[in-house]
């Protein structure tokens, strides 16, 4: 069954037709309802003969089953246009926060210091617990130079520190 709207058709275009095609639905299932109360008239009916009533019954039941054809392609049709609106709002909301996600992925790799994964954060949070670690152990005749980078290092684990307490509270929204 061919639709009347192509991948290649603009957007406002097959809205139209969407609209088209639910009027032409509307008018149809319309016409089914006038035809099944012709169809129960003439079974009631005691002033018509029996060759009569046939031959209209017969009539009426062959223009039934044609109008629920087009009933069948018309709703067909309205649906497949319709999945395909819901299937386009749900790329576009996906596409949408998969964007809002990668921006502060950025911006939170611009505030660490253009380190580029969180490994890497992890890995860095790591190499200051042992630098704090092997300055526990050394005596105490380290030199004021090391004391500022020691300084340094202290101020970056913190800011590591609250970096990763960001990412994880955009791990838990």
């Amino acid at each position: 069954m061919k639709f009347p709207w192509s991948n290649s058709r603009q957007h406002l275009a097959l809205e139209s037709e969407l609209e088209d095609a639910k009027k032409r639905l509307k008018s149809l299932k319309f016409e089914r309802d006038l035809l099944s109360q012709m169809i129960l008239r003439v079974y009631e009916s005691k002033d018509i003969e029996d060759e009569d009533k046939k031959y209209l019954l017969s009539k009426y039941k062959t223009s039934l089953k044609e109008l629920e054809s087009q009933i069948n392609t018309y709703s067909a049709m309205v649906e497949v246009r319709e999945l395909e609106n819901a299937r386009e709002e749900l790329v576009n909301l996906f596409n949408s926060k998969i964007s809002q996600i990668d921006k502060r992925i950025e911006e939170l790799r611009k505030t660490v210091g253009g380190l580029s994964a969180i490994g890497e954060v992890k890995n860095e949070e790591q190499q200051i617990r042992e630098k704090k670690e092997e300055r526990r152990e050394k005596p105490r005749e380290e030199k004021p130079k090391e004391e500022k980078e020691d300084d340094k290092l202290e101020e970056l684990y913190k800011e590591v520190n609250t970096v990763l307490e960001k990412l994880e509270q955009i791990d838990v929204q």
